[in-house]
């Protein structure tokens, strides 16, 4: 199992505002959240961008810790263009990436934090150790629900 490395809010926070300088001022109308890890890092890009029209894209590439085949589970039901942003949290392995580029070539991918630094990146992302794991503090142990209620 690989090192672990946990990333705070205050972390969050700090590369979502350097990541809203770098695109401030781009024509940016419209943010995609990559659910579920883009889902935070984008309602903080948006509000630092004054972006109002959000929407989410649901992938799957992880079952737990084993990476998978990539998923599309939920679909965007907005417009593609060049005034669309998707974001992201983490590019790892790329496989996210090189889905959302190969499928919607025309927009933007922003991602806070990169394993890869030759990863072929929209805009720079924080650097981390390609061996570690990345722990989000919105990421935890699901909660075990009783359905017969």
């Amino acid at each position: 199992m690989a090192e672990k490395e946990y990333i705070s809010y205050e972390e969050i926070n700090a590369e979502c505002k350097r990541l809203a300088y770098l695109l401030a001022g781009k024509g940016f109308e419209r943010i995609i959240a990559v659910a579920r890890g883009g889902l935070v890092p984008a309602c903080i890009l948006a509000q630092f961008l004054g972006i109002r029209k959000i929407s989410s894209i649901s992938l799957a590439s992880y079952n737990g810790e084993a990476r998978s085949d990539i998923k599309c589970l939920v679909p965007p039901d907005i417009r593609m263009d060049e005034k669309t942003l998707f974001v992201d949290d983490l590019y790892d392995s790329g496989s996210t990436y090189r889905y959302l580029k190969e499928k919607y070539p025309q927009t933007k991918i922003a991602v806070l934090f990169s394993k890869n630094p030759e990863a072929p990146l929209d805009f720079p992302a924080a650097e981390k150790a390609p061996g570690r794991w990345l722990v989000f503090p919105w990421e935890f142990e699901p909660v075990a629900v009783d359905k017969g209620r």
